[in-house]
């Protein structure tokens, strides 16, 4: 199944109030679950432009952009989603391109 990297920046405000931003947290959770095709893989607090790096897999793009308009919805986030190629996979495509195919 296609893998997607989700990258979320929280506002500011988010994380002042910890118990509001565990409750959006576990809002938004359930939400996804109920998402059909989506496995979540790992989430991660990050340092840098973004706060969250989430891994997931859906079945295709669609659904993908539903999980982030879901968030974004939910959480009042941001976020960029990008398809991820394991790296296998890559090298072999880097195979197909080198001998021409």
């Amino acid at each position: 199944m296609p893998a997607f990297v989700l990258f979320t920046r929280l506002p500011a405000e988010a994380v002042s109030d910890p118990r509001g931003f565990r409750a959006t947290a576990q809002r938004v959770s359930a939400a996804l679950r109920q998402i059909p095709g989506v496995r979540w893989i790992s989430s991660y607090a990050v340092l840098g432009p973004h706060d969250v790096v989430d891994v997931f897999e859906a079945p295709d793009s669609e659904t993908a952009t539903r999980v982030a308009l879901t968030l974004r919805r939910l959480a009042g986030v941001s976020t960029e989603t990008y398809p991820a190629v394991p790296w296998d996979d890559f090298l072999n495509l880097l195979d197909q391109v080198s001998e021409g195919s």
